[in-house]
Formats: structure tokens, sequence, C-alpha cells
């Protein structure tokens, strides 16, 4: 496990414009760990007593339905903060989390974290912002699943997905980050059925490719199509 170093803090987003007496704290009483691909960071409904966030890789935020079927919520890049701040008696994590590719975490004791919180107006700030960036998400993402066609979901998910992890390729966008129609399902909490043959409708209509296992989507042309312009 390697030491903490100046350069981690400013990877982190919260940790933008703080004190530098504050990121000193940060490097003295904060953890590094790795974890491989699959692996858990932490489980649904698990007490926490951490709060992590993502130096390196990507995770994905999970929650299990009552059917036992996988919803993935997010998936989070490098610099974000993974888990809310759990300062209730009973700490169980809402969600799960789960390595989407090899991964560098950096982790501190919640009751450590919220100590150098209260003595740095800025990353209060930070905090407060980025969890209201993160709240617009989920309402994005709650009203994309109300009472529209899957094809249209999907298509929302795709645009969504290429704005984050997406990189220019000719007339077309790469979502440059493995995802198989399986996990696609699973961000969509359907059957791998279902989202295939909602795959086929916006292949026909030339908003997504395929090509080499890698997912090609026609931006602006899939936002007009879920919003129904």
């Amino acid at each position: 496990m390697r030491k903490i170093i100046k350069y981690d803090i400013d990877k982190i987003t919260i940790f933008k414009e703080i004190k530098e007496e504050t990121k000193e704290k940060l490097v003295q009483i904060g953890t590094i760990k790795n974890i491989n691909k699959k692996s858990m960071l932490f489980f649904e409904k698990e007490n926490i007593n951490k709060v992590y966030f993502l130096l390196e890789g990507k995770v994905s935020i999970f929650k299990i339905s009552e059917a036992g079927e996988r919803k993935v919520i997010f998936i989070l890049k490098q610099g974000e903060m993974i888990n809310e701040i759990l300062l209730s008696k009973n700490n169980t994590s809402a969600v799960g989390c789960e390595a989407f590719e090899k991964s560098t975490i950096l982790e501190y004791s919640i009751d450590d974290f919220v100590n150098i919180v209260e003595s740095d107006f800025k990353l209060t700030k930070n905090l407060l912002s980025y969890m209201e960036r993160r709240t617009r998400r989920l309402y994005r993402q709650l009203k994309n699943s109300i009472s529209i066609k899957m094809d249209k979901k999907l298509a929302a998910k795709l645009y969504r997905i290429s704005k984050e992890f997406g990189i220019e390729s000719g007339n077309w966008r790469e979502i440059n980050v493995s995802i198989s129609i399986t996990y696609l399902a699973d961000m969509l909490g359907c059957k791998r059925e279902t989202l295939s043959r909602s795959m086929k409708v916006l292949q026909d209509e030339g908003l997504v490719k395929s090509e080499n296992k890698k997912i090609y989507v026609k931006q602006n042309e899939l936002a007009n199509y879920f919003k129904g312009n």
C-alpha cells in the first residue's frame, strides 16, 4: 500500500481550491487501496464508516431489486466521490459498489473527514455542490425511466454515457469504455433480450453502431430521439 501524496489530493474534484493546510491533513490521515475488476468495494446494506474517492479507474454504483436483479445507477470515473457520508446511527449503505475496472481508491474515516470538512468552508461548499450535481443526475434518470419506451430509455442512457466517456471518431462519438449488452441491461433494469431489441431499433435509425466490441453513437441525434423531437 503506497503513501498518499499531494498529487493524489489534487485529482479529487471536491478537493479543488481548498486550503493548503486542509490538503496536508488529507495526505496525513487517508489511506489508499487497490481493487481488481469486478471486486466489491462495499455491499448494499453494509455498515460503512468510511468515505471513498476514486483516484484511478472506474466503479459502478448499483442496487438490487426485490426480484434479485441488479440496476446500475452510476458509473463513476477518476476524481469522483464514491459514497455518501453516513452520519446516522444506522449507517448502512443504500447501494453497492463494484470495480468496473482495476481501480485505486482513496479512503478516510467518516469521523476524521467530517472534522476536516468543519474546518474548511470551501471544502464544505464543494461537497454540497457535488452532491447537488449527483442528485440532479438521479432526477434525470428518474425522468427518463418513467412512461417512455425502452428504446428511448436506451437512447437517453447512451447519450449520457457518451457525454461522460465519449471521444470523437469521425462523424460518430465512440463510447470509450467497455460496456456490454448485459451491462446496459443492468443499467436500465431490463432483460438482455429487451435491451437487444431496443439496440436494434436505434441501429436501424442510424443512431448507434457497434464495431469491434465498441459502441458508436450520433450524440445530437440521440438527444433529439429520446426528447421526442
